[in-house]
């Protein structure tokens, strides 16, 4: 098979290869994080095509997207960058979580180790591409490239031009696309000031850009990514991320929310674009709190944390900010939470300083402005991992 167009026609056929498979060691499927965001679906679907362009005829490389195929409606910024390349129906070809029980030969790509819930993966788990702090699991996979880049696409797109310097038709403007506009989106468009991009993100950018086919300025249409340049696509992206507005506290928490097990303690982290003052104007404190109990009832977690993120306008220009909540089980004793609480602030990751007058330990959430800005889950995660490992 060759070609990037081919190989996305050729998705349509997965469902009968997994139904119909006899030998699993032909089939490798290629698994994106549990938060199924841009930059976990544009690596599964790219690395499972350069995986592809590796294997026998027979064989297959099929890219699975974590996450139950109704929940992709959370996502219009994938959806978008999906539509501008395949036609709509074709959508329906992609395989999500829910469309199988994972099993064979896996790749993690935009994570080092299985999600919580699916930890009977590990085992079988040959090859991974990641850009997040190193968990010390799938010690045994053949491959094992963990690399803190500012977006996983970034090692997706130096694979590819590696394999591109002998096979040049496997270069697609539309490829060149998804993996630049990942790449903008999780770097803040490659701003330094995010402090996200590396150099090695910045030179794939530089190196994917002229890749894509650009239109002319004056037809441009947002929505479905037919923009002019590198800056249009950013924005475009961030515009349809950021909408998030209409959608309920619950689907807030849900759409782009990973888990772990730490010990005896699971965490739950979810990342929201949607700023806290606004959230706390539309359903009032009491209601995020009951939420989040719900959710923690729902998740059966013992500790979860809701990052609240985006700009706002403040004396007349837009300044980007963060928030943190953290929110206990009702099995939590106060000691615990008092201890927990108190670490998180400790933390110079973090730099928390009370987002009311003062951080009310008898609740059972506490609401905090995030004032290291450039830290995001790939540093929050770690911080309350290094916590609980302690207490556990």
């Amino acid at each position: 098979m060759k070609g990037f167009k081919p190989f996305l026609k050729a998705l349509a056929g997965n469902a009968a290869v997994l139904t119909n498979r006899t030998d699993q060691r032909g089939t490798v499927l290629v698994l994106g994080n549990e938060s199924a965001d841009m930059d976990s679906v544009v690596s599964s679907i790219s690395l499972a095509y350069l995986l592809q362009a590796t294997l026998p005829q027979t064989h297959w490389a099929i890219p699975v997207i974590n996450t139950n195929r109704a929940d992709m409606s959370l996502r219009p910024d994938c959806q978008a960058a999906l539509q501008s390349i395949m036609p709509a129906a074709s959508l329906d070809s992609l395989t999500f979580i829910d469309d199988l029980v994972p099993d064979g030969r896996i790749w993690l790509v935009d994570h080092n180790a299985p999600a919580a819930r699916q930890s009977e993966l590990e085992p079988l788990v040959e090859g991974i591409v990641d850009h997040h702090v190193d968990e010390g699991r799938c010690l045994g996979a053949k491959w094992r490239q963990i690399e803190m880049v500012g977006s996983c696409s970034t090692l997706v797109a130096e694979r590819l031009f590696r394999q591109a310097q002998s096979r040049p038709d496997l270069m697609d403007a539309d490829l060149a696309k998804l993996l630049l506009g990942a790449i903008l989106l999780d770097t803040s468009n490659l701003d330094p000031a995010a402090q996200r991009a590396t150099s090695r993100d910045v030179e794939m950018a530089n190196w994917l850009t002229p890749q894509v086919s650009w239109i002319a300025a004056g037809s441009i249409a947002p929505e479905s990514l037919n923009v002019s340049n590198s800056r249009e696509l950013y924005k475009a992206l961030d515009k349809l991320k950021g909408r998030v507005s209409h959608l309920s506290a619950r689907d807030l928490l849900r759409k782009d929310y990973k888990q772990w097990a730490v010990g005896k303690w699971n965490v739950g982290i979810s990342s929201i674009s949607y700023r806290l003052a606004k959230w706390i104007k539309r359903d009032g404190r009491e209601e995020i709190e009951n939420s989040v109990m719900a959710w923690i009832e729902e998740q059966q977690l013992q500790v979860a944390m809701v990052m609240t993120h985006g700009k706002v306008k403040q004396h007349g220009e837009k300044t980007y900010g963060r928030e943190l909540l953290v929110s206990f089980a009702p099995a939590v004793d106060l000691g615990w939470r008092r201890f927990i609480v108190d670490e998180l602030v400790k933390s110079d990751t973090l730099q928390l300083a009370p987002f009311f007058d003062e951080v009310d330990l008898q609740s059972r959430t506490s609401f905090f402005v995030q004032n290291r800005k450039e830290s995001s889950r790939k540093q929050v995660f770690p911080t309350i991992k290094s916590i609980l490992e302690a207490i556990s």
